[in-house]
């Protein structure tokens, strides 16, 4: 799906399987995985908009876990965490921008052991996961040091939830959805959401299996991962942004035009934290990149998504604001231990960009697995171009 700033709706297509007996519709329900940290990035902005949280403040100001949590930097001879001090503390700014210290464990071997050695298992987002996930979990590097996709964003709307008063899914509801007027994204459980597909490893033509989507905690909400929701209205969401906070009218609106700015500047402080985003960016947040050979030198990091650089195959424009479900990959740790199967990088694919410059939002949603599955590459690199050269 497609929209411009003048246009709720430039292009709108599906096609497929929901379920086994079930064609795919233009309102189904997908897990929308890591497109909740646009939702989650939004909600703090607010309270940066309302003095009551700002970038540069030490983050544990607002999350007194922070202020205790140490970096771990490997084990002793009898097995026991090694811990330094924060050279610097947690800024809000650094969980926004995914370099406080916090990645992902997926494919983090030393993350992973720390995990098992404190008993908080593989994954925040499990059904039967605890906040010690978030609160007990040491930082992997020195405040500052790295971009490392994680659980910043989680972070984030923990403070969202302690400074506002309310859930995460009561404060999203209140103060994003219902003034979009969208009525079907929500972290709780929906029967209509669709199956998830995944490929034959061997054979990616042959059928797919379908199976149910993944269980999240009943009781706890992240802004990381979780929601759920149709394309239609997370499309209501980019439209907003790209009208700098607003849809036709000032009864919609969710931030100030300044502050959609700020979202599009980039927020990365220093080489090494470009050079690790353009390495996960080349690696999987687009096709172009990848076939490429690098991202752009200009790629960096706003708040609430990446920001392509220059010179993108497909035509986008400079600082176009994106992101994907690929947080996710995490997650398939969890749905691996549930299902007792063995699944890596097992996340259907959604994918969104804010592209200002050429004025057009777009997102494109399948539930096919693993992550960047060849078809589904496929199908972008195609798509994504022809938008492009239809736009004036």
């Amino acid at each position: 799906m497609a929209a411009r700033s003048d246009v709720p709706v430039l292009y709108s297509g599906h096609a497929g399987l929901a379920t086994a007996d079930k064609r795919i519709q233009e309102d189904s329900i997908f897990e929308l995985f890591s497109c909740t940290k646009l939702v989650g990035s939004i909600a703090a902005l607010q309270l940066v908009e309302q003095d009551r949280l700002a970038l540069e403040d030490d983050a544990s100001l607002y999350a007194e876990e922070l202020r205790d949590l140490k970096v771990f930097t490997g084990f002793d001879e009898h097995g026991e965490l090694v811990l330094e001090d924060k050279e610097r503390p947690v800024t809000v700014q650094t969980l926004f921008t995914h370099t406080a210290g916090f990645p992902y464990i997926y494919d983090e071997p030393r993350g992973q052991a720390v995990a098992e050695k404190l008993g908080l298992g593989l994954a925040p987002y499990r059904l039967n996961a605890t906040r010690e996930w978030l609160t007990k979990m040491p930082l992997l590097h020195q405040p500052g040091a790295h971009f490392k996709y994680g659980t910043s964003v989680d972070w984030l709307t923990y403070i969202v939830e302690k400074i506002s008063g309310l859930d995460l899914e009561t404060y999203v509801q209140k103060n994003i959805f219902r003034p979009l007027g969208i009525t079907d994204i929500s972290f709780n459980d929906n029967p209509d959401q669709i199956d998830m597909a995944e490929a034959n490893k061997s054979d990616p033509p042959q059928p797919h299996l379908l199976r149910r989507p993944i269980p999240y905690s009943k009781t706890l909400r992240y802004g990381g991962s979780g929601l759920k929701g149709s394309a239609p209205s997370y499309l209501r969401i980019l439209r907003a942004l790209l009208r700098g906070g607003a849809l036709e009218d000032e009864s919609s609106r969710i931030l100030r035009p300044e502050t959609v700015d700020i979202m599009f500047r980039p927020h990365l402080q220093n080489a090494q934290q470009v050079l690790d985003l353009r390495k996960e960016h080349y690696e999987g947040l687009e096709p172009f990149s990848a076939k490429a050979g690098e991202a752009p030198q200009d790629t960096s990091f706003g708040l609430g998504g990446a920001l392509g650089g220059t010179g993108l195959a497909s035509g986008r424009g400079a600082r176009a604001l994106h992101w994907s479900g690929l947080a996710a990959r995490l997650f398939s740790l969890a749905y691996a231990l549930h299902a007792h199967t063995h699944l890596f990088r097992r996340i259907q694919n959604t994918f969104w960009v804010i592209d200002r410059e050429r004025d057009v939002c777009f997102l494109l949603f399948n539930n096919i697995l693993p992550y960047g599955q060849g078809a589904m590459w496929d199908v972008w690199e195609k798509v994504e171009p022809e938008l492009y050269k239809g736009l004036p």
